[in-house]
């Protein structure tokens, strides 16, 4: 946001990380919120892999045909949890935001039909993380 001029470089720093600039890397890979949900899942993320989530997770002995899916669903979900935090003053434990993601993957399962197998085996493993 401060490179785009929406916010001045005192309101730029992560909530979770005072004084640390909230860059994409930053709310995605670096910050210790996002780490620890990487962490239960056993995903190592490099640098600037949240911009490419085919990447992430392809060490997982699971389907890939639904990864980059999941992977998104992931992100989407890191990204809710910092919104939560700056705008409502709500802190999400990592299992919260892979609980929430399931959520998301129940939802959208009616659009994986031909690869539900495939998706649940992804559902089974993030509850397992939990």
């Amino acid at each position: 946001m401060l490179h785009r001029n929406i916010c001045k470089q005192e309101e730029s720093s992560c909530e979770c990380c005072p004084g640390t600039l909230e860059t994409s890397e930053h709310i995605f890979v670096s910050c210790p919120c996002a780490r620890a949900v990487w962490g239960l899942l056993g995903i190592a993320v490099g640098d600037g892999m949240h911009q490419q989530p085919w990447l992430l997770g392809c060490e997982l002995q699971l389907p890939h045909s639904v990864q980059a899916d999941v992977m998104l669903l992931v992100l989407w979900q890191i990204w809710k949890a910092r919104n939560a935090l700056i705008f409502d003053r709500a802190t999400s434990l990592p299992t919260d935001v892979l609980r929430r993601t399931i959520k998301d993957m129940d939802f959208w399962s009616s659009r994986y039909k031909k690869l539900c197998l495939d998706f649940d085996r992804w559902r089974s493993f993030l509850l397992s993380c939990c």
